[in-house]
């Protein structure tokens, strides 16, 4: 069994992910506004979660300083558009930041492709999933367990892999059952 209390989102610091006492809300609203002191006060309070998660994803702390800013400067573009329905706050950023740092490897992961190929070479660009094929994806991923979903979300998309030891060797043990269970289920259809 999974413990969710060594997830990456439920140990984050109370109030990030469920915002229960409406903090971010408020605060998100009143950027919305424009009012400045607002971003200031939610940069004091998710900047330092963030930059962590950006610094593993990228693996380097000036690139994950700049998507940082680019982030906020999104949220705060953003923040009339925000709809509390939709997702908790924090979320709602997560997914922003994530957003600009894939941008970021990508274009990363293009120019070092590009300094490697040969001069008149194209990269060979991996194919599309066609819809059929997302479908039976999509399919296999809804027979998934909640908890191994869970487990599976949080090493995809928090490149989450345990904090001590033992979590760690619990939590790979969970993730490679539940990619044997996709590939196997994926396999009849020769994905």
């Amino acid at each position: 069994m999974l413990d969710h209390s060594a997830s990456p989102l439920h140990a984050l610091s109370s109030g990030l992910c469920e915002d229960a006492s409406g903090e971010a809300l408020s605060l998100i609203r009143r950027m919305a506004k424009g009012d400045p002191a607002a971003l200031a006060e939610l940069h004091s309070i998710w900047g330092p979660v963030l930059l962590g998660i950006a610094c593993r994803m990228l693996g380097d702390r000036r690139e994950a300083d700049d998507v940082l800013h680019r982030t906020f400067l999104a949220v705060w573009k953003r923040a009339d558009a925000y709809d509390p329905h939709q997702s908790p706050p924090f979320v709602w950023a997560l997914v922003i930041m994530r957003g600009i740092a894939i941008g970021r490897l990508r274009r990363g992961r293009a120019a070092r492709d590009a300094r490697h190929s040969a001069p008149g070479s194209r990269g060979e660009n991996p194919k599309p999933l066609s819809n059929d094929d997302c479908a039976r994806l999509k399919s296999a991923i809804d027979q998934l367990d909640p908890e191994d979903l869970a487990c599976l979300e949080a090493a995809v998309f928090l490149e989450y892999a345990g904090s001590d030891r033992s979590d760690a060797f619990a939590v790979k043990n969970r993730l490679r059952r539940t990619l044997d269970q996709l590939r196997n289920s994926l396999s009849v259809h020769e994905l």
